[in-house]
């Protein structure tokens, strides 16, 4: 589906720091989309799956690190969503998490995963891409 209505935030406390993720979060909130916030990954993708949109943001900052783990977490979604046909970001160039090299089991990385235009809103608004 083109139009998602479903966001789920995560690392809050990076809106405090980032700006773009600040009006990013505000944005979503102001057109009425709605919040899917389970604290967890696994569970807001699911459902993103079955309601065929949405969106999950998990920025970085220097004060909130990324703690999704990018060979356990972030690259097995991020092959669901892209051969779903949505897009990803690895949060810090705006490219493919699948293009993430991993080099350590326990790499974190921040993310957005989900439906293609609101990845490309996220890279937009918070990575300036």
């Amino acid at each position: 589906k083109q139009d998602p209505k479903f966001f789920s935030p995560a690392n809050l406390r990076a809106c405090q720091e980032d700006k773009g993720y600040d009006e990013l979060v505000k944005y979503w909130m102001e057109s009425k989309y709605t919040l899917r916030y389970s604290g967890g990954l696994v569970p807001d993708v699911y459902q993103f799956f079955t309601k065929e949109m949405g969106v999950f943001a998990n920025p970085t900052s220097k004060e909130s690190p990324a703690k999704l783990r990018v060979a356990f977490e972030v690259a097995p979604f991020a092959l669901l969503v892209e051969k779903a046909g949505g897009k990803t970001s690895d949060g810090v160039t705006g490219g493919s998490c699948l293009d993430i090299k991993i080099t350590a089991v326990d790499q974190r990385t921040a993310a957005c995963l989900g439906s293609a235009g609101e990845v490309d809103r996220f890279n937009t608004m918070v990575l300036k891409k």
